[in-house]
């Protein structure tokens, strides 16, 4: 199992080698088990694709959703814009993505100018933070869920108590099986975030690709970003929000978080969850 492991890390170091990229130890204490990597490619077009692969069977680390604060109880809104330094504070994050897409109560549209920090929102699909229901199952929305002993899915889960973490696609699944989900006829470039995990749930992968940036990375297809999660030793993946959203913040040890992305408005985008990886506060050892 080591040499499967140290296999994987070397994998990532000769990757990021040949960009010319640095790959960024977040954790340590257990080195290897959390890696932050971003590649560069100029086919078929100007593109930037960051990395974070977190080993699953790791103790001292764990997969949470960052949710923000509902604002009005038990009122419609299940939360609220947070600007995602916010949480990520908040909840001592190592490293985080963005996750669910969202809307207005009144159907307003996202990225409006009037979506300020604070603005209630209702989120697509299920949210479960630490084993409390956040946002609850929708049709069409295919949630990404950590069990008990904190081996990844993606699909319905069997039961709410054998979910102890959970966020949701947007628009589409990408890999289920190692098949590809999207269709290669839809050609619409993006910003995106993603998903995905191996065949046996040893790691998880997180990714960003930057996009509407001309010359500099331009964004990507949904069917692409599948094969890119794909190149990368997923069987199962998920399509994030993404556009003016897709974010990748972390924090290297003794230093503050800071944003390995390019958002595409430029600015940070409130957000209503992430998901992220921090520190455990009780480390235990796993099955």
């Amino acid at each position: 199992m080591k040499k499967i492991f140290w296999g994987i890390v070397g994998l990532i170091f000769f990757c990021c080698a040949g960009f010319g990229q640095e790959a960024l130890d977040l954790f340590p204490d257990q080195p290897g088990s959390l890696i932050c990597w971003t590649e560069v490619r100029s086919a078929p077009r100007p593109l930037r694709i960051h990395y974070l692969r977190v080993a699953l069977n790791t103790p001292e680390l764990e997969v949470i959703s960052l949710p923000a604060e509902d604002p009005d109880g038990a009122g419609p809104a299940e939360s609220q814009l947070t600007q995602p330094t916010d949480l990520f504070r908040k909840f001592q994050a190592l490293a985080a993505v963005n996750a669910n897409a969202y809307s207005g109560l009144s159907g307003d549209i996202a990225g409006l100018p009037d979506w300020l920090p604070g603005h209630p929102i209702d989120i697509h699909g299920m949210v479960v933070s630490q084993r409390k229901m956040i946002s609850p199952f929708e049709n069409k929305r295919t949630p990404f869920w950590i069990d008990r002993q904190r081996k990844p899915h993606i699909g319905d889960p069997p039961t709410v108590d054998d979910v102890t973490e959970a966020v949701s696609d947007w628009f589409s699944p990408l890999l289920m099986y190692s098949r590809i989900v999207p269709d290669s006829s839809d050609q619409a470039l993006h910003p995106r975030t993603a998903l995905g995990y191996d065949r046996t749930g040893a790691w998880l992968l997180l990714v960003v690709v930057d996009g509407r940036q001309r010359g500099f990375s331009e964004g990507v297809s949904l069917y692409e970003l599948a094969q890119i999660l794909q190149s990368q030793g997923c069987s199962q993946s998920i399509n994030l929000d993404g556009g003016g959203s897709s974010i990748m913040l972390i924090r290297e040890p003794g230093k503050d978080v800071r944003t390995i992305n390019s958002p595409s408005g430029r600015n940070h985008r409130p957000v209503p969850v992430m998901l992220g990886v921090r520190k455990s506060a009780f480390p235990r050892s796993l099955p």
